[in-house]
């Protein structure tokens, strides 16, 4: 668990990362979680048709990419592992030319904060930097709320627009003793209302190991 604030890392990340690419295309709803990832602090299991690694995984992750011809993808992987815990991506996106569906986790220290005022601050800072850059970022929903294994959970939907690609994204936040875990869903605006179900029903999924 890295420095306050990594989740302006993880925004920039997920937000390069579904930028590669990116062209009008439909997709499927996603299915139901089914494949399961244990790390060394916590599992979780995605849905059908996508993929990913833990941190020591990553370098695979990387290499498969590579082999679907998302060269540039896979580069955006390599040049971040430091921050990412996990990486995942959804591989009917990958085989296809367009934009790339992808799912991170990040996490840092932070004790002397509580899930309120994490959630407050990060956002407020989200806003003040991409509207520095030019970019556009706009909450669409928040609240704190149980959900899955916790009975706190910072989700938050929000729309954002970088480099004139606008993309969908939901968010949720765990503290668990003084870390914060960051898990990030991203993907085109035209696609997530037809996945959110499947991107809650996989953080119910998220468990961490104590």
């Amino acid at each position: 668990m890295k420095k306050i604030l990594l989740m302006l890392i993880t925004l920039i990340i997920t937000s390069l990362m579904v930028l590669i690419g990116a062209g009008c295309k439909t997709t499927a709803a996603m299915e139901p979680v089914a494949v399961e990832f244990i790390g060394n602090d916590f599992e979780i299991s995605l849905p059908e048709n996508w993929e990913g690694g833990t941190k020591e995984e990553l370098d695979s992750v990387i290499e498969k990419l590579k082999n679907l011809g998302q060269t540039q993808l896979a580069d955006k992987v390599e040049a971040n592992k430091f921050y990412l815990l996990f990486f995942g991506y959804n591989s009917e996106d990958a085989a296809e030319d367009g934009s790339v569906s992808d799912f991170t986790i990040t996490g840092e220290s932070a004790a002397f904060l509580s899930l309120k005022e994490y959630v407050d601050l990060t956002y407020t800072d989200v806003t003040k930097v991409y509207k520095k850059a030019g970019y556009t970022f706009n909450i669409i929903e928040q609240d704190i709320t149980p959900l899955g294994n916790y009975e706190e959970v910072g989700r938050t939907i929000f729309k954002q627009d970088v480099e004139g690609i606008k993309t969908k994204v939901v968010q949720y936040i765990v503290k668990n003793k003084s870390d914060f875990w960051v898990l990030t869903f991203t993907t085109d605006l035209e696609e997530f209302d037809d996945n959110i179900q499947a991107f809650d029903e996989t953080f119910k999924t998220f468990k961490i190991l104590d």
